[in-house]
């Protein structure tokens, strides 16, 4: 255990592939399904997984994908993480759980599984994950997600859910948690969207607005407190820059900030071996190397200077303001993507400062809508 830095948290992306096609994606490979990502064999994962535990004290994993469910050989990678002492959590959207798979994972004792809902409708969220919400029920996302979640539950895996937040869903939230509340679900993590790695093409359509947030968070405090029925835990686990929203007039809402260079920070081990930021960013870190390289000392990127000087870039519009080292200007992964570079703020906020911005996303929504209403005449 000496001598090794202690990490928080390490995403493992398992895989590219997934049965839903989110709009709100941060997947970079989304596009083309994973093909253009090898992610190679078990083989190679459990290696990665090997070098990379060896070389860092780390807290917990993050399962995620892509759909983690997806891999067959994923039993074999949490055996690997138990074996070394690290707890587990997975990201999920719950549609490949069966009963028989709840039965197997139960004796792991995972932290979690945190699976989403968009939508308290098939409409909405089939909307969100690129699903057909006219299919016959039952065979809907939205169906299949309900009966993994109930899956989880009855089989003892504590289940914690997610909505991510959008400019269409926003004024639904309140529907969305008497949803998760009717389920059995209690622990609810709002994510607002941020738009990064594939996500990026539909900022325009998803990207929420201050007042979108506003009218979701505030619907959400009632489930927070109590006054409907049992108090939730409620976490915005994406940061909300409290220049756009100021989150501490939203108890007992929780929310974070950027944790990147922080002891809180989460980095992730992607499908084709590489150590990045967080799972948002799609660059690698140290000279972007499989950690599977001889060359490469996970341990070394982990303390470097890419990840200790992070914050140290601020946007010019951030300059002088007291969040700005806890802030960062918000998610600067969403920057790069969106706007081309971390010397813009969170795009979150740019549409609120920048009028050219603005307008191009308006006009975005507006040609969306277009293509829209043709597909309904065709």
């Amino acid at each position: 255990m000496s001598g090794r830095p202690k990490v928080y948290s390490v995403a493992i992306e398992v895989t590219a592939h997934c049965q839903q096609k989110c709009a709100y994606c941060y997947n970079a490979w989304r596009e083309d399904n994973g093909a253009g990502m090898e992610a190679g064999s078990a083989k190679k994962l459990h290696a990665r997984v090997e070098k990379l535990l060896a070389a860092i004290d780390v807290d917990h994993v993050t399962i995620t994908g892509g759909e983690p469910f997806a891999r067959r050989d994923l039993f074999e990678l949490l055996d690997l993480v138990d074996a070394k002492g690290a707890g587990i959590q997975i990201i999920s959207n719950g549609g490949l759980v069966t009963d028989a798979i709840a039965a197997r994972l139960a004796p792991y004792r995972v932290s979690y599984v945190q699976i989403t809902l968009d939508g308290p409708t098939a409409e909405l969220h089939d909307e969100h994950v690129g699903g057909d919400p006219s299919a016959p029920e039952g065979q809907r996302h939205f169906d299949r997600t309900l009966a993994g979640i109930a899956a989880l539950q009855r089989a003892g895996v504590p289940v914690v859910g997610c909505t991510v937040v959008t400019r269409k869903n926003a004024a639904r939230l309140g529907e969305i948690l008497t949803l998760f509340q009717s389920i059995g679900v209690r622990h609810v993590a709002l994510s607002r969207f941020s738009p990064a790695g594939y996500a990026a093409r539909h900022a325009a359509e998803l990207l929420p607005s201050r007042d979108d947030l506003l009218v979701a968070f505030r619907q959400a405090i009632p489930f927070a407190k109590g006054e409907r029925g049992e108090p939730m835990r409620l976490t915005c686990t994406m940061p909300v820059p409290p220049c756009a929203v100021e989150v501490e007039e939203l108890h007992p809402l929780e929310f974070g900030v950027c944790a990147i260079g922080t002891s809180a920070q989460e980095f992730a081990l992607g499908p084709d071996g590489r150590l990045r930021h967080c799972t948002l960013h799609g660059a690698g870190l140290g000279g972007a190397k499989d950690i599977l390289d001889d060359d490469v000392d996970p341990a070394r990127i982990v303390t470097g200077a890419e990840v200790r000087e992070y914050k140290r870039t601020l946007p010019e519009f951030c300059a002088g303001c007291s969040h700005a080292s806890t802030c960062g200007g918000g998610c600067g992964a969403a920057s790069e993507w969106v706007l081309g570079a971390r010397t813009f703020p969170d795009p979150l906020v740019w549409q609120h400062v920048d009028d050219a911005f603005s307008a191009k996303l308006a006009t975005e929504r507006e040609a969306s809508r277009a293509r829209r209403r043709l597909e309904v005449i065709a």
